[in-house]
């Protein structure tokens, strides 16, 4: 990709040239690319399903710009990387899920009280964190939300039901960030 500071020779030109190269304008400069080609044939089921989800991104980053409410707007504005708008740093936030890096189980030992330590994060922000507590047959004895620490990374949940004995429990926590993603983990003791 070429750039110009608009040149006498390039000046402030965009557009097509020929279908082979395009000519845009961002921050001052002209940028040069190579033209997109036009796919032939129809997308295989993995393309389409990448399509389908840069359309619902597409509509979420375009509520986002939309909307009357520019709280969320404002938010994705303040972390933006170079060169990036709010649309696109909605559609980034939409793309990619949160991710459960870690259940620390140290404080917990099955004893109502006791605390579990969930970290997650993502590329913006988690909203929640929601903690399940599976006995070793595989029924669920307790689910709820976890608080946010004072660190901004760990959710903390507190066990509301004895769990005895605590092997063959498996707990799963739930991140979910701003467009509704989740991301997954859980562990068994």
């Amino acid at each position: 990709m070429a750039h110009s500071d608009n040149s006498l020779v390039t000046g402030r030109i965009s557009g097509t040239l020929n279908k082979e190269l395009v000519f845009r304008e961002w921050q001052g400069k002209t940028i040069v690319a190579k033209a997109p080609r036009k796919r032939k044939g129809d997308p295989n089921s993995k393309q389409a399903e990448t399509q389908e989800k840069f359309l619902l991104a597409s509509r979420y980053a375009r509520a986002i710009i939309k909307s009357t409410d520019k709280s969320m707007a404002e938010a994705y504005a303040t972390v933006l990387r170079p060169r990036q708008n709010v649309y696109s740093r909605a559609l980034e936030d939409f793309l990619n899920p949160p991710h459960v890096k870690s259940i620390n189980t140290r404080k917990y030992k099955g004893a109502t009280g006791d605390k579990i330590v969930v970290r997650a994060v993502d590329d913006f922000r988690v909203v929640s964190v929601q903690v399940e507590i599976y006995a070793a047959n595989g029924t669920l004895l307790e689910e709820g939300k976890a608080e946010q620490d004072i660190n901004g990374l760990d959710w903390i949940y507190t066990a509301t039901q004895a769990n005895n004995p605590l092997a063959g429990t498996k707990i799963t926590a739930i991140a979910t960030d701003v467009p509704g993603n989740e991301g997954i983990l859980a562990v068994s003791l």
